[in-house]
């Protein structure tokens, strides 16, 4: 699909108001790794590739090239668990391999809109001439211990 019909088909307006000031010719982008599990492999080797220490089971990672309608792009990969691949890693190794041919596909001042997880490969995007659109904050997740406080606060 050539990247004006992309932009033109499958942008909404409201993600080109909030991310591309109207600009029609801007292509969106949302990326994020996604995971698919696995049975436990008897194979020794494949098996540490695939474990994630993370989610504590066997998984591969595709990273997903999604529009803001929910069309999807593009999948990349899958790549493995084993804790080299996280979502900063896997999207510069992308663009430095021009997987898909990425590169010639982009434009200037696309955007790509995506989570904290590509934090270390901000700068890196923003090299390439890309702008990133990343949720400036998430809520932690309170303890019990915190949560318990912030009740007795608000109720005394």
């Amino acid at each position: 699909m050539s990247h004006e019909k992309f932009t033109r088909d499958h942008t909404t307006p409201t993600a080109r108001t909030l991310f591309a000031d109207d600009q029609q010719e801007t292509g969106i982008l949302v990326l994020d790794g996604t995971y698919i599990y696995l049975q436990k492999s008897s194979h020794h080797h494949f098996q540490k590739q695939t474990y994630s220490m993370h989610k504590g089971r066997s998984l591969v990672k595709p990273m997903m090239i999604v529009a803001t309608d929910g069309y999807i792009l593009n999948v990349l990969g899958p790549y493995y668990a084993d804790g080299h691949n996280n979502d900063a890693s896997i999207i510069k190794h992308v663009f430095k391999t021009n997987a898909d041919e990425i590169n010639t596909w982009m434009h200037d001042d696309d955007v790509m809109v995506v989570d904290r997880g590509f934090r270390d490969a901000e700068e890196f995007l923003k090299k390439l001439n890309f702008k990133v659109e990343m949720l400036c904050f998430q809520r932690r997740v309170q303890s019990s211990k915190q949560s318990r406080k912030r009740i007795q606060n608000t109720c005394t």
